[in-house]
């Protein structure tokens, strides 16, 4: 095994820039927080100003303080788009996959023109196991916009899923010219390049 070793002026700096980062992170997040939730206290009956805070809440992975403010969102307007996404993508980061399909059923229903509903409502589809359903979805996505590569990957997935592995080894070299750092398309190929290599030499 290939060990790497550290000097430690090289650690301490790499310490240095980590902190730096974080302490950025952190800021940011303040800055974000702070402003919205300002902007909420002062306008509680506008739409937007809890969406952005709950999007705020998502990117922080606090998501049932995301959830309360796109569902204030939704008493204020309930055919905000955004708030409508922000719970479908809540559910399905909670896999609880019903509510994301119906929410996301819902989005790319009133906005087929948006590839991005029908792959987010593929991903539910197939976190369900309804691979059937889900390369149906993947497939609008593309048709919508056949140079979408995360579509293309989620295909590329659910062909896998369905033991389609040449099918799929295709999709995620889609992903990878149109995405070349697409790290879920790199890794799902190496494993479907090994699983037809074990079928070709049985």
């Amino acid at each position: 095994m290939n060990t790497i070793t550290i000097r430690g002026w090289v650690f301490a700096s790499i310490v240095v820039v980590l902190s730096l980062a974080a302490y950025e992170r952190n800021r940011v997040w303040k800055n974000e927080y702070i402003l919205w939730k300002d902007v909420v206290q002062k306008s509680p009956n506008k739409a937007v100003p809890h969406v952005n805070l709950g999007n705020a809440f998502v990117r922080r992975c606090v998501l049932e303080r995301a959830e309360k403010e796109f569902k204030l969102a939704l008493e204020i307007n309930p055919r905000d788009i955004r708030a409508i996404n922000g719970l479908a993508v809540i559910y399905l980061k909670q896999k609880n996959y019903d509510e994301a399909i119906r929410l996301f059923e819902i989005l790319a229903k009133d906005k087929t023109n948006e590839p991005g509903f029908d792959s987010n409502l593929g991903v539910a589809y197939m976190g369900k196991g309804l691979l059937d359903k889900a390369i149906e979805q993947f497939k609008a996505a593309l048709n919508v916009d056949p140079d979408f590569p995360d579509a293309h990957s989620n295909l590329g997935l659910a062909y896998k899923k369905k033991g389609m592995l040449k099918e799929a080894k295709e999709e995620f070299e889609k992903a990878l010219q149109l995405s070349p750092e697409h790290i879920d398309a790199k890794r799902d190929l190496d494993e479907v390049k090994q699983l037809l290599l074990g079928e070709i030499t049985k």
